[in-house]
């Protein structure tokens, strides 16, 4: 009686698991490959809730790539199977079926399969972890470059960034392995490179996996990430903590009206 119990709980419960909408965060920390070239309009996702999947969107490919990482296959899925959610966030319906396609293999620390006679790899990146040279933040993450070079800067809040008078110092806290720090980090840099302003400075400062490192610099400037932090005369007048509600050049302004 009890078997049979347990076996009707969960036929109740298998299409309500298989129905449940799961939400796909992008990964950042991963870098792939195609055909030996790295790919930085590629990404990869990870669940938001704790499961051995991962999928990959490369333009080249067309459709969406399903990793399953505990039997190591690669799945095929249609275009509709995964749909956009939040900004950097993608959508589907439980986890989603496709066409077995070939598993990957693990080469030098980077997964590795072939798909319609193209080699892909993905690699994950080490994190920038301390304060770095913008020049080597944009070498680690290329695609920081691409989107700073695709925003656009509100021309009245810029003017008024760009006449800006005083000394001011921006501490920049990131993580390369932080979507929510690719998706804003890129706009302040694009502020600052259109403004050239000699009087405005910034440091960047990056953060390990995990977010224990670099210490010194945590307890200096706390644990938020992404948070760009500015000072005054050497004092804090205020920071910008995650997703700003409005853009990032207004709220500069409004911290330099200060």
């Amino acid at each position: 009686m009890r078997v049979f119990l347990f076996t009707a709980l969960v036929s109740l419960l298998a299409p309500a698991l298989l129905s449940q909408t799961i939400e796909w965060e992008e990964a950042p920390q991963f870098e792939i490959a195609l055909n030996g070239k790295a790919d930085f309009s590629a990404r990869a996702y990870q669940p938001t809730a704790s499961k051995p999947y991962m999928l990959l969107f490369i333009d080249n490919v067309k459709t969406p790539l399903l990793l399953e990482l505990s039997t190591k296959k690669v799945t095929e899925l249609s275009a509709t199977a995964v749909v956009a959610g939040r900004e950097y966030t993608v959508t589907s319906t439980g986890i989603p079926a496709g066409k077995p396609v070939g598993n990957y293999t693990l080469k030098a620390g980077a997964t590795v399969f072939q798909y319609r006679g193209k080699s892909v790899s993905l690699r994950m990146k080490d994190a920038l972890v301390g304060e770095v040279p913008l020049g080597v933040l944009l070498a680690h993450s290329p695609d920081y470059t691409m989107l700073r070079n695709a925003y656009k800067v509100k021309k009245a809040p810029l003017a008024f960034i760009k006449a800006y008078a005083k000394p001011v110092k921006i501490v920049v806290m990131f993580a390369t392995w932080c979507p929510t720090c690719k998706r804003v980090v890129p706009r302040l840099l694009r502020i600052l490179q259109d403004a050239a302003n000699p009087n405005i400075s910034a440091r960047y400062i990056g953060i390990a996996m995990g977010g224990s490192e670099p210490q010194k610099e945590l307890n200096e400037f706390g644990h938020d990430y992404p948070a760009f932090i500015v000072f005054k005369n050497g004092k804090e007048v205020g920071r910008l903590v995650g997703e700003p509600t409005v853009t990032i050049e207004e709220y500069l302004v409004n911290l330099l009206k200060k």
